[in-house]
């Protein structure tokens, strides 16, 4: 039985995939997070940060990803000046006591907003091929996020809104693959980079890693904290994830092109 797969393409200069990105440290993660993925669909569905529709996607597929090219971790130093707020609830500033009431704040002519040293991360010339797999009971879902994410309703990004993607993020939408291993197995490689690394092959990764997210726990050996639940804030449950042997850098079979199926 074959399930529908959709697959992407996220490629760029910069990306940036927090796992734990709260406060004056912005990190990234080796690969895109689920969450992430979930939020770029959702901007293509016109879908408002905090609407139940995003959990509701995040919990109707699965998800995997390829790392095409690792890339590395770039740390940008970042300045913010603003009433930032705080983990106890209050505002930092400076003129006067920690408030509590951002209003009363804004108010006080004694009060300045204060200036923090806020890092930020980032993956600098990576390239991975995210996989979605339509789980039962939600026919159709990724066929809808397909005709959107070629006709966007906000304008997308990879992680943050500076992260700006090089080439279409939409690969293609097909029902001819058994599941997500297969597709992410078996999908061609494809690194725009490469062109500027064909001299130097080792520049170029021969195995390619694939981290998936099963169908149950069987086989996995993380869990992940990245997967959308419903509700207004901005919360997380945890996913399992396992990683697939590694697999050769799989090729265009001759006579076909990267443009056919999608």
């Amino acid at each position: 039985m074959h399930r529908p797969v959709l697959l992407l393409r996220l490629e760029g200069p910069l990306q940036s995939w927090g796992t734990r990105a709260r406060w004056d440290v912005r990190d990234t993660g080796p690969e895109p997070t689920k969450s992430g993925v979930v939020g770029l669909i959702g901007c293509a569905l016109g879908y408002p940060t905090g609407d139940s529709r995003l959990a509701e996607l995040s919990a109707g597929i699965r998800f995997g990803v390829r790392i095409e090219h690792a890339g590395a971790i770039l740390e940008d130093y970042h300045t913010v000046t603003d009433f930032l707020p705080s983990a106890d609830g209050r505002f930092r500033h400076t003129g006067v006591a920690m408030g509590v009431s951002l209003r009363k704040l804004q108010n006080d002519p004694d009060a300045k907003p204060a200036t923090i040293i806020s890092p930020r991360f980032y993956l600098e010339d990576a390239a991975f091929l995210a996989g979605l797999e339509e789980r039962q009971g939600h026919a159709g879902i990724l066929k809808e996020c397909a005709t959107a994410l070629q006709d966007p309703a906000w304008p997308l990004f990879l992680g943050r809104k500076a992260c700006v993607a090089t080439r279409p993020i939409f690969e293609s939408y097909s029902e001819s693959y058994r599941d997500l291993e297969e597709a992410l197995s078996q999908h061609p490689w494809s690194w725009l980079g490469a062109e500027a690394k064909l001299r130097d092959e080792n520049g170029i990764e021969s195995k390619l890693r694939i981290l998936v997210e099963p169908d149950l726990d069987d086989g996995a050996t993380t869990l992940r904290q990245d997967a959308l639940q419903a509700g207004g804030l901005r919360q997380f449950g945890f996913r399992p994830e396992k990683q697939l042997a590694p697999i050769d850098r799989p090729t265009v079979p001759e006579g076909n092109s990267l443009g056919e199926g999608r």
